[in-house]
């Protein structure tokens, strides 16, 4: 058994267009590894001053949820149904968010605005690609924000808030329905 003579991973006795064809092949796939590296742009941080604030609002535990664009704080308890209604008679304001909505991290501010409305209104925030809530509710883009009352009826919802002061507009709106 010679060892000697064996060759190796590569073939010097491969002409210079061998070589080209092989470099033609491997340096696109490359150049792509690296583009697909860089727009990945990894995952969002989780914020745990952000996870103890949304646990608040929820009134128990959430998972946050590190994604691409968003880190979702989703809270897996159930949503009030008539069959199981909130004891304490409170409205639920639902935010549908998903880990790859850039919009949604945009919001993140909605939380410390309904830590001020803790007392009236329960705040849940729930990822869309971890529950079924949307669906059966019909939202179908996120973000989306659903109030609904204590056994789960929904009585209104809106999207996307550019920034505080219009979320607050549209909060307001919502809660000051006629009885």
């Amino acid at each position: 058994m010679e060892i000697a003579n064996r060759p190796g991973w590569w073939n010097p006795r491969w002409g210079w267009k061998t070589w080209l064809m092989a470099a033609l092949m491997v340096f696109p796939t490359l150049g792509f590894a690296v583009w697909v590296l860089m727009e990945a742009g990894g995952e969002s941080p989780i914020d745990p001053a952000t996870q103890a604030l949304a646990e608040l609002n929820a009134g128990g535990p959430v998972i946050a949820i590190s994604g691409t664009e968003h880190t979702s704080y989703h809270s897996p308890g159930p949503l009030p149904t008539a069959t199981e209604p909130r004891a304490d008679g409170r409205d639920t304001l639902v935010w549908f968010t998903s880990p790859s909505c850039a919009r949604c991290d945009d919001m993140l501010f909605v939380h410390g605005v309904l830590a001020e409305a803790r007392d009236q209104l329960v705040f849940i925030e729930k990822s869309a690609d971890r529950d079924t809530a949307d669906e059966r509710y019909g939202v179908t883009d996120v973000p989306a924000f659903v109030l609904l009352d204590a056994t789960g009826k929904e009585l209104g919802r809106f999207g996307f808030a550019a920034d505080e002061a219009v979320f607050r507009l549209e909060l307001a709106r919502l809660v000051a329905r006629p009885e």
